[in-house]
C-alpha cells in the first residue's frame, strides 16, 4: 500500500452533509470520496495545461484545426 499521511479539513457543515450523504449513496469512505475527487481536480489541471500549451504551440506553428486530421494521419503512418 502506498504510504498515506493524514489531512485536516475544515468546511462548512452543509458541505459535510453533502459529503456524507454521497460517501454513503456510493458505498465509498470520505477518505475514497476526498482521493477521488482531488484525483480528478489534478487530472483536469493537468489536462488544461497540456491543452494550453498545446494551443500556444499550434498558434507559434501557424496549425490550424483543419490542420489536425491530416497531422494525426500521417504521424499514424509512420
Amino acid at each position: 500500500m502506498t504510504p498515506r499521511k493524514v489531512v485536516t479539513l475544515s468546511m462548512p457543515e452543509k458541505v459535510l452533509r453533502e459529503i456524507n450523504e454521497i460517501a454513503l449513496d456510493q458505498k465509498l469512505t470520505k477518505s475514497e470520496l476526498f482521493r477521488m475527487a482531488i484525483l480528478d481536480l489534478i487530472g483536469r489541471i493537468k489536462w488544461e495545461r497540456a491543452s494550453r500549451f498545446g494551443r500556444k504551440k499550434a498558434r507559434e506553428m501557424k496549425i490550424t484545426e483543419d490542420d489536425i486530421e491530416a497531422i494525426v494521419h500521417d504521424f499514424r503512418k509512420k
